[in-house]
């Protein structure tokens, strides 16, 4: 097993993860480094390797049970190997895709920890839109620069868009069994920044350790890096003195968002249906 904890944050693009991770980090039992991790892309790609290598097909034609389990056991080692350097019980590690990889974290850390970060979609896509305007010169990594806006938008809700893709997958959640449910923490976009410290209560106690006082005033306004952000998926930095950003968006496009999405809204917006 692991011989540490491992808290994944994950959810939506443009959040409140990065800010999250910053309160977290005030915890002493608590590690994080407020940026994302390389540990989802190299337990995918260990995956892909031994799916497709063929001296491991090889081994798994002679012996599947146990070089499945050498496999499993070759990846929780080099878990328990990257974060050996740090001594708190509990690390952050955050990537967009850890949810999408649910099954494969369940299999390596049966007593994993993970807290979803949700928003109102249309304030998502305002903020996407909003910082595109200011970055014209650069693109998306899915290259929608040269696109409409309505383009645009349709395409970061497709399935394999920055926003629908994320929510193709917390759909079924809702059908996941009991004790996985109980495994996932959800935070609310608008609840974290109207009140980040009710929120981190929420979380710590969620985890069993023990209470902080938590100084909103230590956490840093500087945003994700350009390679991690592309420059388009930033989050807007918190400030306490400033109310919550707001993006007005066309009816018709809200309409369609709360048509198209309405087990989101059911789910963590009811009173916007």
């Amino acid at each position: 097993m692991l011989n540490r904890h491992l808290l994944y944050l994950t959810g939506l693009p443009c959040s409140g993860t990065y800010f999250f991770s910053q309160l977290l980090a005030q915890h002493p039992d608590i590690y994080t480094q407020s940026r994302r991790s390389p540990l989802c892309d190299i337990l995918v790609n260990f995956r892909t390797f031994i799916s497709t290598n063929p001296q491991t097909f090889n081994h798994l034609n002679q012996d599947f049970n146990l070089t499945h389990e050498r496999s499993l056991s070759a990846l929780r080692g080099f878990i328990n190997g990257w974060f050996s350097p740090i001594s708190q019980p509990w690390i952050v590690d955050i990537h967009p895709q850890w949810l999408q990889n649910l099954e494969l974290i369940n299999l390596i850390d049966p007593d994993f920890r993970m807290v979803v970060f949700v928003r109102e979609l249309g304030q998502i896509y305002g903020a996407i839109e909003t910082q595109h305007q200011k970055t014209l010169l650069l693109d998306f990594p899915e290259k929608l620069a040269s696109l409409s806006k309505a383009e645009r938008a349709q395409q970061l809700f497709s399935n394999q868009g920055a926003i629908g893709s994320v929510l193709n997958v917390m759909e079924p959640l809702q059908y996941l069994e009991t004790n996985l449910q109980q495994r996932l923490f959800y935070v609310v976009y608008e609840h974290l920044m109207t009140d980040p410290k009710e929120v981190l209560t929420e979380l710590i106690k969620w985890l069993n350790l023990d209470p902080i006082t938590l100084n909103v005033n230590q956490v840093s306004s500087q945003l994700p890096s350009y390679s991690e952000s592309f420059s388009k998926y930033i989050e807007e930095s918190y400030n306490p003195n400033q109310t919550l950003v707001y993006y007005t968006l066309p009816d018709p496009f809200e309409i369609t968002l709360k048509q198209s999405f309405t087990w989101f809204y059911r789910t963590f917006y009811p009173g916007r249906l």
